[in-house]
């Protein structure tokens, strides 16, 4: 067991390392805090953009959202299953994505991105799947009297350096989750209004068609949108720049309440 495990073990996790050490990011200088003042008239005028979006489709009927979806949205409620979902998570994508250029020798890790940060949430999964692993390891083999008997400390040293090398990758993952979010985020929060009358709409009608895979279309957005703000959000204390990210948070989890309650 002891040469199975050192022999494959350390070849996994190898090559975890060498997967996540091209997404470590250099640490960036901590922001200067935002003024309460800021704060309050940022909540304001986010809480202003869903009051007028329930308000313009309060009434909506059919016709209307159709129009709502197809002027502002582009999406054509008429066309087929796989088009309609395309054209869902086309214009979802491109108020939502973050996406910073790449200049000529700039490193593709380094990009913000839906895809970068997809990877690494597998990165973090498949990370905490092997410490556990190693950990497990361990504490089976400490609990072994020949172990406490014969074996001098130093044999298993290397599997408690593998814990160690697996936690510092497993905290670069979570630093460049919790940037990344941050910035996608904030574009989220200057493009909400339309994100949020598309959803809207897009839920209203479903349920006055019981159209029940245009309702999982538009919560599976809405469930793509909450995992990449969750790294940032779950990160951060309540500190005035973070106070905003609370009411987006409240207003994406009340549309999917409405989802999954009409279901």
């Amino acid at each position: 067991m002891y040469k199975s495990y050192k022999e494959n073990g350390s070849k996994a996790i190898e090559r975890y390392l060498a997967d996540v050490a091209p997404y470590a990011a250099q640490k960036v200088e901590e922001e200067q805090p935002q003024a309460a003042e800021v704060t309050v008239l940022s909540i304001r005028a986010f809480n202003g953009i869903v009051a007028m979006c329930q308000e313009e489709l309060s009434n909506a009927d059919e016709e209307h959202l159709q129009h709502i979806l197809l002027m502002m949205c582009h999406i054509d409620v008429n066309a087929s299953g796989e088009v309609l979902c395309e054209q869902i998570n086309g214009f979802i994508s491109h108020y939502i994505e973050y996406y910073r250029p790449l200049s000529e020798g700039d490193d593709p890790y380094s990009a913000i991105s839906e895809e970068n940060f997809n990877k690494l949430i597998r990165l973090k999964h498949y990370g905490e799947k092997l410490r556990y692993y190693v950990k497990s390891f361990i504490a089976q083999s400490k609990k072994r009297k020949w172990y406490q008997l014969s074996i001098s400390a130093s044999k298993y040293q290397w599997a408690e350096d593998q814990v160690h090398d697996l936690e510092t990758a497993l905290a670069t993952i979570k630093y460049r989750l919790e940037e990344d979010s941050d910035k996608m985020i904030q574009k989220i929060v200057d493009n909400f209004y339309i994100i949020y009358i598309c959803l809207l709409a897009l839920v209203k009608y479903s349920k006055l068609k019981q159209d029940l895979i245009l309702e999982l279309s538009a919560n599976a957005q809405i469930d793509r949108i909450l995992d990449m703000i969750d790294p940032s959000f779950q990160a951060h204390t309540l500190k005035n720049k973070y106070l905003l990210y609370y009411h987006l948070v409240y207003e994406l989890k009340e549309l999917h309440t409405s989802v999954l309650s009409d279901m």
